[in-house]
Formats: structure tokens, sequence, C-alpha cells
């Protein structure tokens, strides 16, 4: 038994980032931290590779995603000040 009350999968999860109600415990956890560093280290049977990849290309996308929106919203933002209020292009 272990002094620590957060279970394995809550660790796995917070690792995946699949649960982050447990950030403030793993900063001041040596038990968590040490599972962490093990599972991040490769040591323990669960590969983080695919979940972690799959979180990168999320991010990628949705930055991508967003500067184009903003990009766009400018277009729209500058045609509505030339068509819309006759104001001269600049």
């Amino acid at each position: 038994m272990t002094g620590c009350e957060i279970t394995d999968i809550q660790r796995v999860d917070f690792a995946e980032g699949v649960d982050d109600s447990i950030d403030e415990h793993v900063m001041n956890c040596d038990e968590c931290q040490a599972f962490l560093a093990e599972l991040w280290d490769g040591q323990l049977q669960t590969d983080l590779s695919e979940p972690v990849m799959r979180v990168v290309g999320l991010e990628e996308f949705v930055i991508a995603v967003i500067k184009e929106g903003g990009g766009i919203l400018a277009r729209i933002g500058e045609a509505l000040r030339v068509y819309g209020l006759g104001e001269e292009r600049k």
C-alpha cells in the first residue's frame, strides 16, 4: 500500500492529458512524480507515443485553423469597411 491516494490509472490519464484534476497534487507528490518519471522514461508498459503525437497534431491543426480564421475575419472586416461604410482601401 502506498501513502498516495492517486491510482495508477489516474496518473496515466494525467500523463496522457485526459485528466488534469490532479495537477496540483502531482506538483507536490514525490510518489506521483516518480511514477510519471518512470512512465515518461519508458520504464513502464504504457506507450504514450501515439496519444502524445495525436495531441501535438491536433494542436498544430487548431493553430492553423485559428490563423486562417483570423485572416478571413480581417478580410471580411476590411470588406465591410470599404463596401459597407464607403471607406477608402488602405
